[in-house]
């Protein structure tokens, strides 16, 4: 029991260092430049989603309902098209409302980039050293 246990135990470690290295290959730089790269490589790009959609489409959807499951909200009426109804006119803003504006979306965005900024450099400084 203890060596299936051990056994088990490199098994799940030799897995990590295989997840490990396929991570820290995604950080290397690819080594053609996308005008470089073969024409082969948009085929097997291709071949890639088609498989994808071919299988997401033969997966069910847990959040559309199902024949067996209805729906508990009712799909909304279409509405046969009506005559164009003509808009309000959009109210004009003055220099000092747009400045206003402007002012009011840099301060709440401000603290966000910055914080972003801050994490993305240090972690720029860490690969470094």
């Amino acid at each position: 029991m203890n060596n299936e246990r051990d056994t088990r135990k490199q098994d799940l470690l030799r897995e990590l260092g295989d997840v490990q290295s396929l991570l820290d290959d995604m950080d290397k730089p690819p080594l053609l430049e996308p005008a470089e790269a073969p024409q082969a490589a948009p085929v097997n790009n291709r071949l890639n989603s088609d498989q994808i959609r071919k299988l997401a489409s033969e997966r069910s959807n847990p959040f559309l309902p199902t024949a067996s499951q209805p729906a508990t909200h009712p799909a909304p009426a279409t509405a046969s098209p009506a005559a164009p109804t003509l808009s309000a006119p959009r109210p004009t803003l003055s220099n000092t409302d747009i400045d206003r504006v402007i002012d009011e979306l840099v301060a709440e965005a401000l603290p966000k980039l910055e914080k972003a900024l801050r994490l993305r450099l240090r972690d720029a400084l860490r690969r470094k050293n």
